[in-house]
């Protein structure tokens, strides 16, 4: 609060004996003339702190129809509570996949690392199917340990980015039960029927803990136990007039001010409206699914109870930007999504939790799928091992992950790949080489090394016996009438010792295709029969040398796919699944196919000169083409062609047709055209170049077109990574922006608008010429500071004016009305009265405008900004906001 300074200033040189020496009438009079200097200064007081006081209501949460965060102002902030909204039981209530778009954004706060569960009983009369043997204790003993809890670990923290640029750095491990235990509780105790607040579910909560009735909480730099308080009968639970328990939810989360996070569930027994309204299951499921819910929000999102704003303690949420609602925690999500897990030896109803890398509502952890080799390996030989990580739910492929993997296996002789790191041209697999050892049956862990909880193994049988493969290829399609076509077989020994004996290969051809010839270095082989045969001893991980089949294409056989097989057999294997292998082969008729292919940088800005386009034909047929061939070249709206030309072509720029007529055979390709062209300033956001081949015998239409598709971009245009920050006053808060500007642009330079009170914005590079760029702005806020000066009524006039001289009459009147001898008495106090009036004056000011004030929080005012960030050059101008929260 400010103060004013008027009092101070007159008063500063008076001291309390030159007071004691004053007559009775002075002191009497000296108090008449402070009184409505303090009542001035009191108002003056009043009206500036009022003018600047917390709105905010400390202690109060408010509650929405789902979790949500509670604004409040920074220097009162008040604890969220997050709820699990009633209507779970309801058969209108999603029963899908997650919503569209939804997504957990870490905003830098803490996670449970390992949780330590305790189950709180508020009194004896809690439901026995919740106490009881089995009941909950089970639950969470079971739970914490299970593939469902592993689902949890992809919100490990360590090295996650965040908003803010902070991370609570930690690995999300399988958690723990500390046991259940029933207070007796100081208040509703639900016998009689009563009505509890959460401040007063708080307080008992502390006193509990206070007293040693319930463990005390873990802390690892971090408070890492969660009390879930189960609530017998006849207790109502109140967050507000509306929002009472079985009426708007069936449970919450929060966190005490002194940062213990906690659960509250109230009675699921009818006739209690959470009954029908929290699931669809039997009580004990529908306590166990929403105790799930609680439970993942909880170690997901830590000290949910504290977070004010979209910035820490807030770990894991998804505030999803207007129109689309606020989803909220990673429960939240798949609210009502229930299924059955088994954990332990047991099986559970539990709530489906949202997982970002497999964009769906799970309640598994992703595959870590790992391929088992055919037949087994040999020892000390490599072979190729595929991982690849699929989706809980359907088994498809995640092609977004990214995460690192981690090799290990009981074999300690083994040769394991190194840690990798998924990239995104993996698609979410990737081949490593593994060297196995000891003989028998040895396993292959794998396990991602940021979420734990993702892992997977694979059995791989080493043998010591040799194991017959065998393969066939052919190259291209087979065509009608066609001669000397061949197919490559290949044996291999894939065991872990040599061969010994014969070894046999046999050919079966299917109808259509005629052998010519068998031959391969080192066999035996028979034409009529297609059998070629050896005995020299083939070592483990060897190969023979190939075998080359060569038949002819009967002229009418049929078009269409047809299956070749091989088989092998004999020396000394034992293996005989993997002695087969087949070649599908595809027999077309002889024809001449030209395909047309044009391609080009896919984005470009209006005013954009010289750009290219190429163009290409090839002949995917069987023969080689006859006659003219014409290429032509259609440019969409806001295009316009330059030049054309291409080796070997004949091109006219009027019409962009291009023609020849030299023979192109099969499989080749055509001398590449080159079309130059232009875009103008007010081309429209896209256009079409088309190309299309005609002639030359052709006897397929289907691709004689090609379709190019380009994105024309204004001559400046910014996107923005970072729409988003929040800072407290004092700090800097920094956007980055990609400017696209063309060559049309010229010199592009930078400006801010919308910016806070004191403070300024900065920008790296300055300017940009012709040229794409990240660009950096730096926006400047001054930290908050307290400054008191002379207080200054409205306008500037001093409020202690008028009363003082009022005073000074009624005095002077006083002093006129009484006896001369009295009246002596009273000069001294009349001077002095004057003397005060004099300081008053001039110390409080006397009028003018007021530029001595009194202020506070003089710095960068807390609040949330729109800034505007704008890009401008001779050719073009381009603008993008952003959002700063100032704290």
């Amino acid at each position: 609060m400010f103060k004013s300074s008027c009092p101070l200033t007159v008063f500063q040189g008076i001291s309390l004996p030159s007071l004691k020496r004053l007559r009775p009438a002075a002191k009497y009079m000296l108090v008449l003339l402070l009184a409505p200097g303090l009542v001035a200064g009191a108002l003056g007081q009043s009206a500036v702190a009022g003018s600047t006081q917390d709105k905010g209501t400390a202690g109060n949460s408010s509650v929405t129809p789902q979790d949500g965060l509670n604004a409040t102002t920074p220097s009162q902030p008040r604890g969220s509570i997050h709820i699990v909204p009633m209507g779970r039981g309801i058969g209108s209530l999603k029963t899908g996949s997650a919503p569209a778009n939804a997504h957990l954004t870490y905003f830098g706060g803490p996670v449970a690392a390992s949780l330590h569960a305790v189950a709180v009983f508020w009194g004896p009369n809690v439901n026995p199917a919740i106490t009881g043997a089995n009941g909950i204790d089970q639950f969470f003993t079971d739970i914490t340990s299970s593939r469902y809890y592993d689902l949890l670990t992809e919100y490990s923290t360590l090295g996650a980015p965040s908003p803010s640029n902070t991370s609570s750095n930690q690995l999300i491990n399988h958690g723990v039960f500390d046991g259940k235990f029933t207070i007796t509780p100081s208040v509703c105790s639900g016998n009689p029927a009563c009505t509890i607040t959460d401040a007063e579910i708080q307080a008992e909560l502390t006193a509990q803990i206070n007293a040693s009735h319930l463990p005390a909480p873990v802390n690892d730099g971090v408070i890492e136990t969660f009390y879930m308080i189960y609530f017998p009968p006849g207790v109502t639970i109140s967050l507000s007039v509306a929002d009472r328990s079985c009426v708007t939810f069936c449970a919450y989360h929060s966190s005490t001010p002194a940062l213990i996070p906690y659960g509250v569930l109230p009675d699921f027994a009818p006739p209690s409206g959470c009954s029908v309204g929290c699931g669809r299951g039997s009580l004990f499921q529908n306590v166990t699914a929403v105790t799930s819910h609680e439970m993942s929000e909880t170690i997901t999102d830590l000290q949910v109870g504290s977070a004010i704003a979209n910035a820490p303690p807030l770990a894991w949420y998804d505030p999803s930007p207007p129109p689309t609602p606020d989803l909220g925690e990673i429960g939240d999500i798949c609210n009502g999504q229930d299924a059955t897990v088994t954990a332990g030896n047991n099986s559970y109803s539990v709530q489906a939790e949202f997982s970002n890398l497999q964009n769906d509502c799970v309640i598994n952890p992703p595959v870590m799928n790992l391929t088992n080799p055919t037949g087994g390996v040999g020892p000390n030989l490599p072979f190729n091992l595929k991982l690849t990580i699929q989706s809980s739910v359907n088994a498809s492929t995640l092609s977004s992950y990214t995460g690192t993997v981690h090799f290990s296996s009981p074999d300690a002789t083994a040769v394991l790949p190194a840690d990798y790191t998924f990239v995104s041209a993996d698609a979410g697999s990737h081949v490593f080489s593994v060297t196995l050892k000891n003989p028998g049956s040895q396993t292959i862990n794998v396990v991602d090394t940021h979420s734990s909880g993702f892992n997977g193994s694979v059995s791989v049988v080493v043998n010591t016996t040799p194991d017959l493969v065998v393969s066939k290829t052919h190259s291209g399609n087979f065509l009608v009438g066609q001669t000397g076509a061949t197919y490559t077989i290949t044996a291999s020994n894939i065991g872990g010792a040599s061969t010994v004996g014969t070894v046999t290969v046999v050919d079966t051809l299917p109808p259509g295709l005629t052998a010519t010839a068998i031959s391969g270095t080192g066999w035996t082989c028979t034409l009529a029969t297609l059998t070629c045969t050896r005995a020299d001893g083939l070592a483990g991980g060897s190969s023979y040398p190939a075998i080359t089949l060569t038949v002819n294409v009967d002229p009418n056989a049929s078009q269409g796919q047809v299956t070749n097989t091989v088989n092998i057999a004999g020396g000394g294997e034992t293996n005989l699944g993997n002695d087969a292998a087949n070649d599908l082969t595809s027999i077309v008729a002889p024809i001449t196919d030209l395909q047309a292919a044009i391609s080009g940088n896919a984005s470009a800005f209006q005013g954009d000169t010289g750009l290219t386009l190429t163009e290409q034909v090839s002949n995917i047929g069987t023969i080689p083409s006859t006659g003219v061939v014409t290429a032509t070249t259609t440019l969409g709206t806001g295009l316009s062609a330059t030049a054309i030309s291409g080796t070997g072509w004949g091109c006219t720029l009027a019409t962009l047709t291009c023609t020849r007529s030299d023979a192109l055979a099969a499989g080749a390709i055509y001398p590449v055209i080159t079309v130059t062209f232009s875009i103008s300033s007010t081309a429209p956001a896209s256009a079409v170049a088309s190309f299309a081949v005609s002639g030359g015998g052709d006897a397929n239409a289907g691709n004689n077109t090609a379709n190019f598709g380009l994105s024309i971009s204004q001559v400046v245009t910014i996107t923005t990574t970072t729409p988003n920050a929040a800072v407290l006053a004092g700090q800097p808060a920094t956007f980055a922006f990609h400017v696209g500007a063309g060559a049309a642009a010229g010199t592009v330079s930078f400006s801010c608008t919308g910016l806070p009170a004191a403070a300024t914005c900065s920008f790296s590079p300055t300017s940009v010429t012709g040229s794409s760029a990240t660009v950096t702005m730096t926006v400047s806020t001054t930290a908050h500071a307290a400054t008191i000066g002379a207080y200054h009524g409205p306008s500037g006039k001093n409020p202690l004016i008028i009363p003082g001289l009022l005073f000074l009459a009624g005095l002077a009147a006083l002093t006129l009305g009484v006896r001369a001898p009295r009246r002596r008495q009273l000069v001294p106090a009349l001077g002095m009265a004057g003397v005060l009036i004099v300081g008053i004056l001039a110390g409080c000011g006397g009028g003018g405008s007021s530029t001595a004030a009194n202020l506070l929080n003089t710095g960068t005012p807390a609040g949330a900004y729109v800034i505007t960030f704008t890009a401008s050059g001779p050719g073009g101008t381009a603008s993008k906001t952003v959002n700063l929260t100032v704290q």
